[in-house]
């Protein structure tokens, strides 16, 4: 029996690092496609949970338009929002969570993808270099999709109009349940420092809550 076709951003992700795995070069065209859907499909589960964004700015297959209304929203760009809960003595890191943004450059790489989802107007042998650099622009939209998902922040922490009180959508990795993430991210006897990086760190801190296919 076939295993259903997922449809998360991870999902997409996975299947196209697999392609890109293969030798075969008509795996990369298959690669584009997943990567493609995978940049739109983590814009839309940013744009998804947030109650206040209408139905017609979430849906949509032209990145560039999911883009400006991620923008318009979230208003951070492309830097990476941490969200760290600190103990109030002792200034120890609790719990920190990362807002790993679909970065303007990404866009841009997914919107280049959609060149090869259409009939090829030059034959390129295999010896051609062609193929070379093709491999490399998978490649690399492939690890940049990775950094977006790394995050299980959807969006930075809105501030409710009219209060002091902070709203969240936050996705739960796999082997942590609710109430054990609610435990550390709130208490009486903890502060938050919010920074906006801009690029994610190249090493997390063990506290980070991250999703582990990104680890």
């Amino acid at each position: 029996m076939n295993a259903p076709y997922r449809i998360g951003s991870r999902d997409y992700l996975e299947r196209a690092e697999a392609r890109l795995r293969q030798s075969s070069l008509h795996a990369l065209f298959y690669a584009a496609f997943e990567l493609r859907c995978g940049i739109e499909a983590r814009m839309e589960e940013y744009l998804e949970v947030w109650d206040h964004i209408a139905e017609s700015k979430k849906r949509g297959w032209r990145i560039a338009d999911l883009g400006k209304n991620i923008e318009r929203e979230f208003r951070t760009g492309d830097s990476v929002v941490r969200w760290a809960v600190l103990d109030r003595t002792t200034r120890a890191l609790i719990i920190c969570l990362y807002h790993t943004p679909v970065t303007r450059e990404l866009r841009k790489r997914g919107e280049k993808l959609g060149n090869y989802m259409h009939s090829m107007k030059q034959f390129h042998p295999v010896d051609d270099a062609w193929w070379n650099v093709f491999r490399q622009e998978i490649a690399a939209t492939t690890s940049d999709l990775r950094s977006a998902n790394v995050g299980t922040l959807l969006g930075p922490p809105l501030m409710k109009a009219g209060t002091k009180q902070v709203k969240m959508s936050v996705e739960i990795p796999p082997g942590l349940d609710h109430d054990a993430l609610m435990k550390r991210l709130v208490g009486e006897n903890v502060i938050v420092d919010v920074k906006y990086l801009p690029t994610l760190p190249k090493v997390l801190e063990p506290e980070a809550s991250v999703w582990p296919y990104a680890s």
